[in-house]
């Protein structure tokens, strides 16, 4: 099993090995997703947003920044999946023009109960996702 380094820099931005959580507001979280996305990486990711929304006590709306992204194994796959199944998760917006980015984020959205209800849509940036993540 390979270890997985979680950082926490202050109240609002944890680092996950490369990939960054930020908390840009109360409910909404930036998680910049960089390189190889292993199930060790993703497990560490589905401990810390638990942490997070537990804390806040409301959904945890996310915008997804997959421009950085490298490969998903598919068990990282399933545990984004089971994520976004959370009942503590609200809206999920992905955003990414690198062509991986669109693979992953059409997989999860496809699989995805919240996908199919319009709680999870794909968009080319942040600022589309976080516009329709405050609608």
């Amino acid at each position: 099993m390979i270890e997985v380094e979680v950082r926490q820099v202050n109240e609002s931005e944890i680092w996950i090995g490369e990939s960054k959580d930020l908390l840009i507001e109360e409910n909404i979280l930036l998680v910049e997703a960089v390189g190889e996305q292993t199930p060790e990486i993703a497990e560490k990711q589905l401990e810390v947003t638990g942490v997070i929304a537990k804390s806040i006590n409301r959904k945890l709306n996310f915008i997804i920044d997959l421009n950085r992204c490298g490969k998903n194994s598919p068990e990282a796959r399933n545990i984004w999946s089971r994520i976004a199944e959370k009942e503590t998760t609200g809206k999920v917006a992905v955003f990414g023009i690198h062509p991986v980015a669109r693979v992953i984020a059409s997989f999860v959205i496809n699989v995805s109960k919240k996908g199919k209800e319009g709680a999870m849509r794909f968009f080319r940036t942040k600022e589309e996702s976080l516009s329709w993540i405050k609608e």
